[in-house]
């Protein structure tokens, strides 16, 4: 993602499952995760942050898998 505010190339962060709030949101959800991925990015050299919904289209099953430990193993 290019930052809105400097034009730089924005570092992805994290991932947010969020819950349809009605029927144009439909077309976003994920079905496999059962709701809409907004995407988290922060730029490195202005610091501002943005957010945008996830292309559930694009998406393949090994971003959608979760780590198999969480305790760093």
């Amino acid at each position: 993602m290019i930052c809105p505010r400097c034009g730089a190339e924005m570092n992805h962060h994290a991932e947010k499952l969020l819950s349809p709030t009605g029927p144009a949101d439909e077309a976003f959800v994920d079905r496999v995760l059962g709701g809409i991925v907004e995407e988290v990015y922060t730029c490195p050299a202005c610091g501002a942050s943005a957010a945008r919904r996830a292309d559930s289209r694009s998406r393949t099953g090994s971003r959608n898998a979760l780590p198999s430990s969480t305790n760093g193993e």
